[in-house]
This record gives structure tokens, C-alpha cells and sequence, in this order.
């Protein structure tokens, strides 16, 4: 397993990894029907500037080829005082620490650059990400926007 930036030269590992995570991975990580991920999609989620977006890549060998089993990101706000982070895993991988692995390097970046606040809005029904946030002590409330959903957040 090696965990590193994601850049431009991923984007045909991000199209495998999206297609593949299953309908409910998809639904939570984009809060809506995403299936086969259109190629500005793809484009977006691969241009990493590693200053206002910043994006780790989880890869793991499968039959010596490269593939993608998660990924953790953040897109700084036009403020520059928070940034809106989401994580998704591969469904093989879930409930391994994986998560709380890429969540932690986007924690360490956003420190790193002096960002002083992440936030995630989620759907209130992702029961695995409310049990990994809660134990790496992110604070959680109801969208005021929209009950279905809720927003973590956490100070840096």
C-alpha cells in the first residue's frame, strides 16, 4: 500500500475506482447518483493544484498493476480560513483503518498550510464515516440546509 498525491496521471485510476465502488459507496461520497464518472468529472477530481486542492491517492498492487483503493481530498474556500474535505475507500478495503489513514494525511496538509478549519458535508445515513469521525474527534451537527444530511467539522 503506498499513499501519496494524487496528480493528473491518475485520472484513469480514479475512472477505475469510481466505477467500481458500489451504488451506496458512490451515494455517499457524492451525495447523489454518480455512476459511470463523465470525463470532466474526471478531469476535475485529477487537477490537483496542492495549494487550493489538495488530494491523497491510496494505491495498492493487484496482480502487479497499480490500483486505487481510496482517496482523501480537500478544496480550500475562496476565504482561504476552511476547506471542504471528503474521503471515500474502496468497498474491499472499508473497516480497515484505511480512511482514518488518508483522513489523517489531509489533516497533516491542511496544518501544514496554515488552514485553520476542515468540514465534510455528509449524508446523516454514512453510520461508518459518523463512527471515524466521532473517534478522531471531529464535531458533528444536523445541516440546517437539508435534515437528511450533517456537517463535521474540525479546527486545526
Amino acid at each position: 500500500m503506498t499513499i501519496r498525491p494524487m496528480d493528473s496521471g491518475d485520472l484513469e485510476l480514479e475512472r477505475e475506482f469510481i466505477t467500481n465502488l458500489s451504488a451506496e459507496s458512490r451515494h455517499f461520497r457524492f451525495l447523489g447518483g454518480v455512476g459511470k464518472p463523465s470525463q470532466q468529472m474526471l478531469e476535475a477530481l485529477t487537477d490537483i493544484d496542492h495549494e487550493q486542492r489538495e488530494a491523497f491517492i491510496a494505491i495498492a498492487e493487484d496482480d502487479s498493476k497499480e490500483k486505487e483503493v481510496g482517496v482523501s481530498r480537500y478544496a480550500l474556500d475562496p476565504d482561504g480560513q476552511s476547506a471542504e474535505c471528503a474521503v471515500v475507500v474502496a468497498d474491499d478495503w472499508q473497516k480497515a483503518g484505511l480512511g482514518t489513514l488518508l483522513l489523517n494525511r489531509l489533516v497533516e496538509s491542511a496544518r501544514a498550510r496554515g488552514i485553520p478549519l476542515l468540514y465534510s458535508i455528509d449524508s446523516a445515513e454514512n453510520h461508518k464515516l459518523q463512527e471515524v469521525a466521532r473517534n478522531m474527534g471531529w464535531q458533528c451537527k444536523v445541516d440546517p440546509d437539508d435534515h437528511t444530511q450533517v456537517i463535521y467539522t474540525m479546527r486545526l
